[in-house]
């Protein structure tokens, strides 16, 4: 069961790349990026980041608009898009353990422990924003972007 627990903590690629799509949004300003742009400045597959973007669309974070003059950009301001819902509309079953085919589940605290430590993850998860990310890597002097 731990061994298990060792991948569990990894976000996944998919959280991976919508997080560096956000950063880098977040670096360009007002300005709609092309997801051709976007995949390019971050190695990502064109095909993965519209997936990828079509989720962020969808749950509010970025506005997407389609022919001339379109293309992503933010839809909120980087310090109303907490990390915590960006990780719930990426990792919607980010439990840390599946205890459902264990024979000890009635006699075993490990699950409540579990559920504790995910509930402090996501609480700092919460009190992070979008804009957070971008001041922590300008104040060690790294661009935005």
């Amino acid at each position: 069961m731990l061994r298990g627990l060792e991948r569990a903590m990894h976000l996944t690629r998919h959280t991976d790349y919508a997080l560096r799509l956000l950063i880098y949004l977040t670096g360009i300003g007002e300005r709609r990026a092309s997801i051709a742009e976007v995949a390019q400045a971050q190695d990502i597959s064109r095909t993965h980041l519209m997936k990828i973007a079509n989720l962020l669309s969808h749950h509010g974070f970025i506005d997407a608009t389609r022919g001339r003059g379109g293309g992503i950009r933010l839809a909120r301001e980087p310090e109303q898009i907490s990390l915590d819902d960006v990780i719930q509309a990426t990792e919607p079953d980010c439990a840390l353990v599946d205890c459902t085919a264990c024979r000890l589940t009635r006699r075993c605290r490990l699950p409540g422990i579990f559920d504790k430590a995910h509930g402090a993850f996501r609480n700092v998860l919460a009190d992070h924003s979008l804009a957070d990310l971008v001041r922590e890597r300008r104040s060690d002097g790294l661009q935005a972007a």
